[in-house]
């Protein structure tokens, strides 16, 4: 008996430390492994959990799904980065006990910079407290120079995501989100 629990955790302890399209790990907290990947053929992750009999549910497919996306275990669930653009976004999942569901529980956002970019920073939001915070650095032309702007932090209520409905579309309202906060405090700066 034994032995036949560590067939399981052998296959799969290398999936748990090599793979960074693919997690192994109790998310649901039952005590049996669950999985998670990224399917890049049908551009979708997919998780199988032990509470629902290993279901295959999926994301909804992603428009933009860069081809080094990849997954990391958290201490709560896991964390998906994808690379659209110059932005690099990190979604954060843990299991919803109530759902049954992977649900999204915080993203964050970070503008990487290619040349002479005007705009840089990170933007973040928590859906538990709905606080959204936004650093970010200007380039103030006039002075001719790139300028930090005060840390933005405010309250919005943004609707709950599970996996399940998830994709780059998702990605893409936070980040017209952030550049509208963005925006509105560049506006309140006196150039």
């Amino acid at each position: 008996m034994k032995f036949t629990f560590l067939i399981p955790l052998l296959i799969c302890l290398p999936l748990m430390i090599f793979a960074k399209g693919s997690l192994v790990k109790d998310f649901d907290g039952d005590g049996k492994f669950d999985k998670v990947f990224i399917h890049q053929k049908t551009k979708t992750i997919v998780y199988l959990l032990s509470t629902i009999d290993y279901k295959k549910i999926s994301s909804l497919p992603f428009t933009e799904l860069s081809d080094d996306a990849w997954l990391e275990a958290t201490r709560h669930g896991f964390k998906f980065e994808n690379r659209i653009g110059n932005v690099q976004y990190s979604s954060y999942f843990k299991y919803n006990k109530k759902e049954k569901n992977m649900e999204l529980v915080s993203l964050k956002s970070k503008a990487l910079t290619k040349g002479d970019v005007l705009v840089q920073g990170e933007s973040f939001y928590k859906y538990s407290t709905k606080e959204f915070i936004g650093k970010w650095i200007s380039f103030n032309p006039k002075l001719n120079k790139s300028m930090e702007m005060p840390i933005l932090k405010t309250q919005v209520d943004m609707p709950t995501i599970f996996l399940n409905s998830f994709n780059d579309e998702c990605l893409n309202h936070f980040s017209h989100k952030s550049r509208f906060y963005y925006e509105e405090e560049v506006s309140k700066l006196i150039y």
